[in-house]
């Protein structure tokens, strides 16, 4: 890692990622710009939050690693992939492991390294608006901050959920450190439930911040806060559509339900997450069906396919080079020797349910995920989007933290009847357990491809993950800090 942790480094991106439509940034190179000079005005604050997004879309983070690629790999989501993975199925990354494959550990280090940069970055952001809080206008202070603020708790928290333990069984474990200065001192470790309490109250200041976010006001924000849908795109969505591409109001509610969640602390966590589902007819409208079915001859084939359920999406990230990554694996370009073969058993055939009908497709006998491979012709608004959180997660939360079980098979309804399911409703009278077991399949065919269902299994420590024969022990779950990190920390 190079103990790149600890050092001040400033990476600003200058591919805009808000928007298929959006021009490249216009700054200087990296090592021509300076931080005062840049964060003399709104606009570069603004620019230095597109840095961050724009590394989090990279390979080693959302781009591949977090999401389709390895934590998919490891939730089972494949029945066969490419020569690539071999080793990374083998779940040999523990330092410890004799037959350990040091390629393998090169990645979760990279996550790790990549993950703290931009937490760096972001605190280079924080470390100075407060003096420079006269060159914002409007509420765009309170907003930029509380950006940044609920986006360093995020990306913490996604630390946390691979680098700790799972709460129950290890809260007063040693994970990782809350990093929200820059210093050449060494952050202390500190355990899942001090790490757990510092994030409910990082969000919390956050939400207070971002309480004027367009997205709550519905009204058009300024650029600085989001780029605006042009062209056909603003036929579709509003005007503070483009607010979802960035830690806005709503994403800080969902992280909190999620770190809630993750505690254990059912009454809070369904609480923030029917903020999101109180808010669902205005903000998070369900896809519509007609953007899912085959319509229209070949000259306008597919325009409207909306694959990821955009409309859905409460933070996504806009991944221009989402075809490269997936190339040969999940975008099929000639060769059908690596492509990932999807486990689409769960749907027991049901064409019914759309995410089987429209974001699958067979190739040379196997099943690809086609959820992000949608073709030249579809409009660009419906492609290259990543969803970090999505609305149906805000439901599946609500429905395994409300108490009454007749209301909590309610929740898990409502996102079946918009799957195509409402002609096979859940009875009743279900158990409590076969309930859970209805759950965990909706996170199997919901989140292909998005990399939540590892973070669902290690929550539930599940023992038996489906195509995973070499998962044996609870503590693969836990990933281990690079070692020259713990080294160097031993040193201080």
């Amino acid at each position: 890692m190079k103990k790149r942790l600890y050092l001040a480094v400033f990476v600003i991106g200058i591919l805009l990622i808000n928007s298929a439509c959006e021009d490249w940034l216009n700054v200087k190179p990296k090592s021509e710009l300076d931080a005062s000079e840049l964060f003399s005005s709104e606009n570069g604050y603004s620019e230095a939050l597109t840095g961050v997004y724009a590394a989090m879309t990279e390979e080693a983070l959302y781009g591949k690693k977090l999401t389709w690629g390895l934590l998919d790999l490891w939730a089972g989501c494949y029945y066969s992939w490419g020569t690539e993975w071999n080793n990374d199925v083998l779940y040999a990354y523990k330092h410890d492991d004799p037959e350990q494959w040091t390629e393998t550990i090169e990645k979760i280090d990279e996550i790790w390294s990549e993950m703290y940069e931009q937490i760096a970055n972001l605190n280079e952001i924080l470390g100075t608006i407060d003096k420079n809080k006269s060159v914002f206008t409007g509420d765009n202070y309170e907003i930029i901050k509380g950006e940044a603020m609920g986006l360093r708790a995020f990306l913490h928290f996604e630390l946390l959920r691979m680098f700790g333990p799972d709460y129950t069984s290890g809260k007063d474990t040693e994970a990782i450190p809350f990093v929200q200065e820059l210093t050449t001192l060494v952050p202390p470790l500190l355990t899942v439930d001090e790490m757990t309490t510092i994030l409910v109250e990082q969000l919390k200041e956050a939400i207070v911040l971002l309480e004027k976010d367009p997205m709550v006001l519905g009204t058009t924000p300024p650029t600085v806060l989001a780029s605006l849908p042009s062209g056909t795109y603003s036929s579709y969505v509003e005007s503070w559509h483009n607010r979802r591409f960035h830690f806005n109001y709503y994403a800080a509610w969902a992280t909190l339900a999620r770190v809630y969640q993750w505690k254990g602390d059912k009454p809070n966590a369904l609480a923030a997450a029917k903020v999101i589902i109180d808010a669902q007819e205005t903000r998070f409208p369900w896809v519509k069906n007609e953007n899912l079915i085959h319509i229209g001859s070949t000259s306008d084939y597919y325009k409207n396919q909306d694959r990821t359920f955009a409309t859905e999406h409460v933070f996504a990230l806009n991944i221009k080079k989402l075809s490269n990554y997936m190339e040969d694996l999940l975008y099929y370009v000639g060769s059908s020797t690596d492509l990932f073969d999807s486990d689409i058993s769960v749907f027991g055939g049901n064409y019914a349910d759309p995410r089987l009908q429209y974001l699958f497709t067979s190739i040379s006998g196997f099943s690809v995920l086609s959820k992000f491979d949608q073709g030249d012709q579809v409009y660009t608004f419906f492609k290259e989007r990543m969803p970090l959180i999505r609305l149906s997660e805000m439901y599946y939360i609500a429905a395994e933290c409300e108490p009454d079980l007749k209301t909590a098979i309610g929740y898990l309804e409502k996102v079946r009847e918009h799957r195509g399911l409402s002609a096979n409703p859940l009875p009743t009278t279900m158990s409590p357990d076969a309930f859970q077991k209805e759950i965990e399949n909706e996170y199997r065919k919901e989140f292909c491809g998005e990399g939540q269902l590892w973070f669902y299994y290690k929550r539930h420590q599940v023992t038996s993950i489906p195509n995973m024969t070499d998962f044996d022990q609870l503590e693969l779950y836990t990933f281990d800090r690079p070692e020259d990190e713990d080294l160097y920390r031993g040193d201080n």
